[in-house]
């Protein structure tokens, strides 16, 4: 008799089944079509590459939690009444207890993960905006001859830019920050610099700072051993969309990145130096592979 309380689920197994072999018929005709793919390449990283990749995986996961919270209710409903109907169970406060408490637990767990990853999409979009605007901004400087690379991979952890040119290397560290509200447009813009901490309007913080030092640290070492020449990298850390107020000589620059050309004042690098630079560097981001290759591989 326990074989009948899974009737109801027979349409539903056959139909997914069905939809999946069609699926599959569609894949296996696009991988082997006689049609090859244009680039023979791979790509160079956009800003905020590894967010992207971040963003996607976890909108996969918003849907399967939402389809768990979905499905949960119809299962549940879908076995209790199978065992009235096909096992004979009679129905009992026990039963349909049960029932609700499973159904409670199922669509706790579903929405606290849910809620959890649409809290955590936000946050990434929101980092990947500031890159974005970033990255554009620092795409201006090709027009005066520099070299801009994003989202450059490091030694666990990714540079979110690196400009290359006559006035020398620097890995630009962004900081995407939500603005107070405080009825003050210029107070709600502006962060105080001591060149040891960033001073928002209600906060405080200098952890973007150190991990600038550090990733321009890491860049110096790694370009040294690769040309050959000691290079040092210059640590930025760029705050789109705000006013940076500095009030000490000291510390490295904070800046919102429509001022980076102030930074661009002395010849550092010479023009051999900087090929070899931008070669090391396109050899490392060279990684992104056309999306037609990777279902090719899938």
């Amino acid at each position: 008799m326990m074989i009948y309380q899974f009737l109801p689920f027979v349409p539903f197994f056959a139909v997914s089944i069905i939809l999946i072999g069609i699926l599959l018929v569609i894949r296996f005709w696009l991988k082997y079509r006689k049609k090859r793919s244009p680039f023979t390449e791979n790509f160079l990283r956009n800003p905020g590459e590894s967010l992207i990749k971040q963003i996607e995986d976890i909108n996969y996961k918003i849907q399967y939690y939402l389809t768990g919270f979905l499905l949960a209710p119809m299962m549940i409903y879908s076995i209790h009444i199978s065992q009235s109907y096909f096992h004979g169970e009679k129905e009992s406060l026990l039963r349909i207890s049960l029932s609700f408490i499973t159904l409670i637990i199922f669509t706790t767990i579903s929405i606290t993960l849910l809620i959890k990853s649409l809290n955590k999409r936000r946050y990434l979009r929101f980092a990947y905006d500031g890159e974005l605007a970033v990255g554009q901004q620092l795409n201006q400087l090709m027009r005066d001859g520099y070299y801009i690379f994003h989202d450059v991979p490091g030694k666990k952890f990714n540079i979110d830019h690196i400009v290359v040119g006559q006035s020398g290397v620097f890995a630009v560290e962004t900081k995407a920050r939500r603005k107070p509200i405080l009825g003050d447009g210029r107070a709600e813009a502006e962060v105080i610099y001591d060149g040891h901490c960033l001073k928002f309007p209600k906060w405080t913080e200098n952890k973007p700072i150190e991990q600038a030092i550090i990733q321009a640290k890491w860049l110096s070492n790694y370009l040294s051993n690769a040309v050959g020449e000691k290079i040092d990298a210059k640590p930025v850390v760029a705050l789109p969309g705000w006013f940076v107020k500095k009030i000490s000589a000291h510390g490295i620059p904070v800046i919102n990145p429509k001022q980076f050309n102030l930074l661009l004042k002395k010849r550092e690098l010479s023009e051999d130096m900087i090929i070899r630079i931008i070669h090391q560097l396109e050899q490392r981001c060279r990684d992104v592979e056309p999306n037609v290759n990777m279902e090719k591989k899938a």
